[in-house]
């Protein structure tokens, strides 16, 4: 089974000896609470000795700080849930250098950003590029900003819960033991085939027409995984194309 697969049937997934358990639906507040900690945007500091620091390291040292004491608490929370353990350890050695304790088993700095990756891929968080420059980054929110006001209010998670109920038929106690994975990817499912069939009975009525039937939609069509921030960036050639059918010429 590969991980694709395991993230579709909410397998956990192997990381030296231990279980990655995918968060499920009845969690998830408590989840999204604790997952704060792996959102601190650690280059946003520009320190050279804070960006030279790995995550981990960077969370303890924000947790001396006065009124940083939860972003520890927090990641405690957010390991007791997707490792399924009480046991876990977090200590320093005589060189400084950070590891955690789980069921006893010893993982270090490095193992600690493979598994953040682990957890942002099996529940669909979307973590901090810490590759992006603050001037660049600024600017995505601005514009993410920018178009939100030009969007329709999307449900938030209350009701997407009860439209995934309404529209699959699923009782609430079974929604609950779905992990999030499963539930934003069926309901992400259920709208391309509401769109599907809309189009088609469109089609079919003779309200639109198509040039080619296999531009037509299918139910189980392949759905694109949009790219980070491809909502507010656009390439240097597509900004061209654009311009052009404006009738103006690209710098």
């Amino acid at each position: 089974m590969n991980i694709t697969t395991k993230r579709a049937f909410g397998k956990p997934l192997n990381y030296k000896g231990l279980n990655i358990y995918p968060v499920k639906m009845k969690d998830v507040d408590e989840f999204y609470d604790a997952v704060q900690c792996l959102l601190l945007p650690k280059n946003d500091f520009q320190q050279p000795e804070i960006i030279r620091m790995s995550y981990l390291l960077f969370l303890i040292s924000v947790s001396q700080n006065d009124g940083g004491h939860e972003i520890v608490e927090k990641l405690i929370s957010l390991y007791r849930l997707v490792f399924n353990t009480e046991n876990i350890h977090i200590a320093m050695n005589e060189k400084g250098m950070v590891f955690m304790e789980i069921d006893g088993i010893t993982l270090y700095e490095r193992d600690f950003d493979k598994i953040k990756t682990i957890i942002s891929e099996q529940n669909l968080i979307d973590l901090d590029d810490d590759f992006i420059d603050p001037g660049t980054k600024k600017a995505i929110q601005e514009a993410r900003a920018f178009m939100a006001k030009r969007k329709t209010r999307q449900a938030d998670l209350e009701q997407q819960i009860i439209a995934y109920h309404c529209k699959s038929g699923l009782p609430y106690h079974e929604i609950e033991q779905l992990t999030l994975y499963q539930f934003h990817k069926g309901l992400s499912r259920m709208d391309y085939m509401v769109s599907s069939d809309a189009i088609l009975n469109a089609r079919y009525s003779g309200m639109i027409e198509f040039k080619n039937d296999q531009d037509l939609p299918h139910w189980l069509g392949f759905i694109e995984e949009p790219k980070k921030n491809e909502d507010v960036i656009i390439t240097k050639s597509t900004f061209d194309q654009q311009m052009k059918k404006l009738g103006l010429e690209p710098s």
